[in-house]
């Protein structure tokens, strides 16, 4: 009589601890922190994040390639593995994008990924996971972070989140934040104020969840629950909190002080 096999727990993706974590979550070390894997990976990261979150499709596929890693390498080292296998994912993801990172043409690497190429795989995403209405388009937005016209964005960026669909935040600042204490100026503190007032460009993603998906509360009128994916953090902010334009941005940001795009369905 043979022995029936074990089932593994399945893969689970969930915010514990204001960390996103993924893994079986049932011993120490099986489980790490979602971060991206260079400079470069925010964009991916913030759409594997979505994937994973949305798609039990993607978890039981990753959990198959974890599990023929795990065969041939030493017990205990799961969450090692795993950290591994979602790394190699997440340079996947980005080659496929920067292939046509600009239309036909492609993106370089060292540049990150292009807002349209996110928009593109997160309409993907949506599609095959058939939530809601899943002929919605991702298209980027850009915007004004504030003054009266900002209230009505973040409006529709919760309207968004309670639907249970994830938005993509694109932040970013000047060449240079002005983070230099008060004090007498010098050539070097005045260089560093000049190149802070810069136009802003964007340098990071950031994903906006839903709060029911992470099995979190309604983080409040005006606020999100933010994975900041070079940390790993999964935070409540208040999107509509004055910040310095010039000066670092809060961590949820990516310590960048401007939300210059958004990446959601069109209406």
């Amino acid at each position: 009589m043979t022995t029936p096999r074990q089932v593994e727990p399945a893969i689970v993706v969930r915010a514990v601890n204001s960390r996103l974590r993924v893994g079986r979550l049932t011993q120490a070390g099986q489980a790490i922190t979602l971060t991206q894997t260079d400079g470069t990976t925010c964009g991916p990261t913030c759409l594997l994040a979505a994937r994973l979150l949305l798609a039990p499709g993607d978890r039981a596929a990753m959990t198959g390639e974890l599990v023929q890693e795990m065969a041939a390498s030493e017990p205990g080292r799961e969450g090692k593995q795993l950290l591994s296998v979602l790394s190699r994912q997440q340079l996947r993801l980005q080659r496929a994008m920067n292939v046509h990172g600009l239309g036909v043409l492609p993106w370089p690497k060292a540049l990150g990924s292009t807002p349209w190429s996110v928009a593109r795989q997160m309409t993907g995403i949506v599609s095959a996971c058939a939530l809601g209405d899943s002929r919605r388009r991702y298209a980027v937005r850009w915007v004004s972070d504030h003054g009266p016209a900002w209230g009505r964005e973040v409006a529709s960026i919760r309207e968004v989140l309670a639907g249970g669909l994830p938005v993509i935040l694109v932040t970013g600042g000047p060449l240079v934040l002005d983070d230099v204490a008060e004090g007498e100026p010098t050539v070097g503190s005045r260089l560093r104020t000049s190149l802070a007032r810069t136009p802003a460009v964007p340098r990071h993603y950031v994903l906006a969840l839903p709060w029911q998906t992470i099995g979190q509360e309604d983080p409040g009128e005006g606020s999100a629950h933010i994975y900041e994916p070079s940390s790993g953090s999964v935070r409540p902010l208040d999107l509509t909190a004055v910040r310095d334009p010039h000066r670092p941005g809060p961590r949820e940001l990516g310590g960048w002080p401007r939300i210059l795009a958004i990446i959601a369905p069109e209406n």
